[in-house]
């Protein structure tokens, strides 16, 4: 077991995003010391508020993507929007081992499809399953 976490972040999924996820991350910094984050969509949107909530540059690495899913995509739609999204390239980015969760604020249609494709599902089991509890 490692003594940190590293989370994929959607930055560009949901309303006010980046900013909104951006402040997220700077107010889940304040309560973890473990935290690492990838986060995943348009660096020149994300550079800015990185400096406005003053995260510190050994806590995240800014994966760059021009490519996004909209909230009126529809969860096929999404997965056709192909594999260079932020939300796609975070859930790859489990699949590789190279975080240990997904986030996003998006469209949970797109997330629950593009997470059954990247990662595919247990044996047994047809639907991906969204935690209710934490």
């Amino acid at each position: 077991m490692t003594d940190h976490i590293t989370i994929a972040i959607d930055a560009m999924g949901g309303e006010n995003s980046p900013d909104k996820t951006i402040e997220g991350i700077s107010h889940h910094l304040k309560n973890s010391d473990n935290s690492f984050y990838l986060i995943f969509g348009n660096e020149k949107l994300i550079n800015p508020l990185i400096k406005k909530y003053k995260i510190n540059s050994d806590k995240y690495k800014i994966i760059h993507t021009e490519k996004i899913i909209e909230d009126t995509d529809t969860a096929l739609g999404a997965a056709k929007k192909g594999k260079d999204t932020s939300l796609w390239l975070a859930m790859e980015s489990l699949k590789k081992g190279e975080s240990d969760c997904v986030v996003s604020a998006g469209n949970t249609g797109a997330l629950m499809a593009i997470s059954k494709f990247v990662l595919k599902t247990i044996k047994g089991i047809d639907r991906p399953a969204i935690a209710g509890i934490l």
